[in-house]
């Protein structure tokens, strides 16, 4: 065989194995009823966080907050809480609990189960996700 014929075999494989590695890369989703975001300690840098209602089977809501330095969890919790609150309503709410937390809930009885997705690039504080 040519290497041009070779090259084509490779491309035309690769073609076909694309789609069915895409369907195995996917990760899992898990939705919630009601989830609950925590912040732990202070930012070292300013940056941003991103986080994104899934609809179970809907549109992405996202919200995209700046982050200060030295802002401590309870101010970054609070910024989460009202960054969400403005684009989330009204099938959804967040609500500040207990100084670091967010809970974020469904609060229309029709609005569908939803997951999290969470990105910042500020350093210095950690976030964890549970329901």
């Amino acid at each position: 065989m040519t290497t041009m014929r070779i090259l084509a075999v490779m491309l035309v494989a690769a073609a076909f194995a694309g789609p069915c590695l895409a369907d195995e890369a996917r990760p899992t989703v898990t939705y919630f009823d009601e989830a609950k975001i925590t912040v732990n300690a202070r930012a070292h840098a300013d940056g941003f966080i991103r986080v994104r209602i899934v609809p179970e089977n809907g549109t992405a809501i996202e919200a995209t907050m700046p982050i200060r330095k030295r802002e401590n969890e309870n101010e970054l919790a609070r910024t989460i809480t009202d960054g969400l609150n403005a684009v989330i309503g009204p099938a959804y709410a967040a609500d500040k609990d207990g100084g670091e937390h967010v809970k974020i809930k469904r609060k229309a009885k029709d609005a569908a189960k939803f997951s999290v997705e969470i990105t910042f690039n500020a350093p210095g504080f950690s976030i964890i996700l549970d329901n």
